[in-house]
């Protein structure tokens, strides 16, 4: 069987992409899963830090370090662009890019409102992936299947825990990670009605506990605290003869799934959990496959620009403290 030849060009070199997304495609490149059937060559990288993106080029065997960004676009032996930059710059980046009409991967969140999420779902007509990571972390997807399983649920519990963040922009570029999981397990939030939660120690602190009614009216809540003293992505599940568990995996923590039957409890941790590289574990490479695969081959996938416009709405009101 003949593989796919995939070119793939890269925008930006920061530190979160030097510290995920370059390993996560040479594990791709070294490791070949046996679902992975994708000859990937790392074309070229582009970058505002020029000297960064050469190392990086060496390090990783990029073939090319674009000397600008239109050099990139100019490019007619790309088959694809991974981007990963500052939100801020996300949508000027992606208005040059789709003159390409190549498949596009992109670091979430998308854009810095809910505005700006809405242009680029418009925006990017070609097959994407969004790269929010939860949606594809094993036991985030093994708990999916649990919850999916299960009959009568009627309630969901969620909490975005936090040490000492109290940077701008918290609920929309990082707890938003959290929303969005909560959407790919049980639907679209349709409303939202928030309660600000005052931190003595820190009167700044966007506290939140968000009550939550999915698209099929069921209910929930969501608590988020950027200053607390857990840091935790955590979620039950409870119908009357079953709750279910998740402690999501977060860096170095693998995670579990507790399932409670009354007097029976089981817990678990996804087989292999907790000997899988982190760049596994946390979705990264899962991401990457999903869009080399599938983005690349024409097909739909689980996390899209378009997917993330209800996500971008529900995180912004959260933030701001207003309902939906």
């Amino acid at each position: 069987m003949v593989k796919q030849s995939i070119n793939l060009a890269f925008v930006g070199s920061g530190n979160w992409a030097r510290k995920y997304h370059f390993p996560a495609l040479a594990h791709l490149r070294t490791t070949l899963p046996s679902d992975f059937d994708i000859e990937l060559h790392l074309h070229g990288i582009y970058s505002l830090e020029p000297v960064i993106a050469g190392t990086v080029a060496e390090q990783y065997g990029f073939g090319q370090v674009y000397p600008n960004f239109h050099a990139l676009i100019d490019d007619e032996d790309i088959d694809a662009v991974a981007v990963a930059v500052a939100p801020t710059a996300l949508t000027n980046v992606i208005e040059h890019l789709i003159v390409r009409q190549v498949p596009l991967f992109s670091e979430k969140p998308p854009g810095i409102s809910a505005a700006e999420a809405h242009r680029l779902a418009n925006l990017v007509t070609v097959p994407n992936v969004l790269a929010f990571n939860r949606r594809f972390a094993p036991l985030n997807n093994r708990f999916r299947e649990i919850v999916r399983a299960m009959d009568q649920i009627y309630f969901v519990d969620a909490h975005f825990l936090r040490y000492a963040r109290l940077e701008k922009g918290f609920f929309v570029e990082t707890a938003i990670h959290w929303i969005n999981y909560l959407e790919y397990v049980f639907g679209e939030i349709q409303q939202v009605s928030v309660e600000m939660v005052h931190n003595p120690d820190h009167p700044s602190a966007s506290n939140r506990i968000a009550s939550l009614t999915f698209l099929n009216g069921l209910p929930g809540r969501l608590t988020v605290f950027p200053c607390s003293g857990s840091q935790v992505e955590r979620v039950a599940v409870h119908s009357s003869a079953k709750s279910v568990y998740l402690d999501g995996p977060l860096w170095e923590s693998a995670g579990q799934i507790v399932i409670d039957t009354g007097a029976s409890q089981e817990t678990t941790v996804a087989e292999r959990q907790e000997a899988l590289p982190e760049i596994i574990r946390l979705g990264i490479v899962g991401e990457y496959k999903e869009f080399l695969t599938r983005a690349c081959g024409g097909q739909p996938t689980r996390s899209t620009f378009q997917n993330g416009v209800n996500t971008m709405r529900v995180a912004e009101a959260i933030e701001q403290g207003r309902s939906l």
